[in-house]
């Protein structure tokens, strides 16, 4: 249900040589010598474009741009609006945006940061050449949480016990591996006692790249920007 306010009506003062040609002329004349005030800790607000002149900074401005509306200001050494979400606080944004213009983003300006001025968010450095993971278990085991959330690499190297079972096919003296196994005796070889062969070393044990396709963007959190300013 909507509140009431009681309204007070303080009557003027109307010459007793007051004429009046009808009833609406006395209407009018009681109606223009009258005040009314709201009572209680009451105050109307402004609302505009234009910035409300000195007298009316008791007031809060609603502000409009070009008619549409912005923000609810109020005076303190400037029309000022606080932000909602908190300064320096947890949430996170992405920017696609260059650094440079992140300064001009959701009402804030360039400059050093204060409670009214610079900008209102600022580059996550935590998030440099990193991709976000949801909290929880991989299936190979690591777990992230909140006092292990950092890992991975971009590029790794294969260790022997991460290679697949294989084999090499090799040729000695012409001879190669699936022929006859007699072959090549003047080697030493009997056919019937164990040999042990080792082939040519193979690869060049460099890492590999191990990013999925990507696209790079900035990751922002609010700096200690307060308010906005009109």
């Amino acid at each position: 249900m909507p509140t009431q306010q009681s309204v007070t009506l303080v009557k003027g003062s109307i010459p007793d040589d007051t004429c009046f040609g009808s009833v609406s002329e006395l209407y009018n004349t009681i109606i223009n010598t009258t005040t009314a005030y709201v009572n209680g800790n009451y105050s109307l607000f402004n609302f505009g474009d234009t910035e409300p002149s000195a007298s009316d900074r008791d007031k809060p401005w609603v502000r409009t741009i070009s008619g549409q509306p912005d923000r609810i200001y109020v005076y303190e050494n400037g029309w000022i609006s606080k932000h909602n979400t908190p300064a320096g606080g947890s949430e996170r944004r992405i920017w696609v945006g260059t650094e440079s213009d992140l300064e001009t983003y959701d009402g804030g300006g360039t400059g050093t940061v204060s409670s009214i001025t610079g900008p209102m968010w600022e580059v996550d450095p935590s998030f440099a050449a990193a991709f976000p993971v949801g909290m929880g278990s991989f299936t190979g085991g690591t777990i992230v949480n909140d006092s292990n959330k950092t890992g991975g690499a971009d590029e790794v190297t294969l260790t022997e016990a991460q290679l697949p079972a294989h084999s090499h096919p090799f040729t000695l003296n012409g001879y190669n591996s699936s022929q006859d196994g007699n072959s090549g005796n003047e080697y030493g070889f009997d056919g019937t006692s164990a040999q042990s062969l080792t082939t040519d070393d193979s690869g060049g044990g460099n890492a590999h790249n191990n990013l999925p396709p990507y696209y790079g963007v900035y990751f922002i959190k609010r700096t200690g920007r307060i308010y906005y300013t009109a």
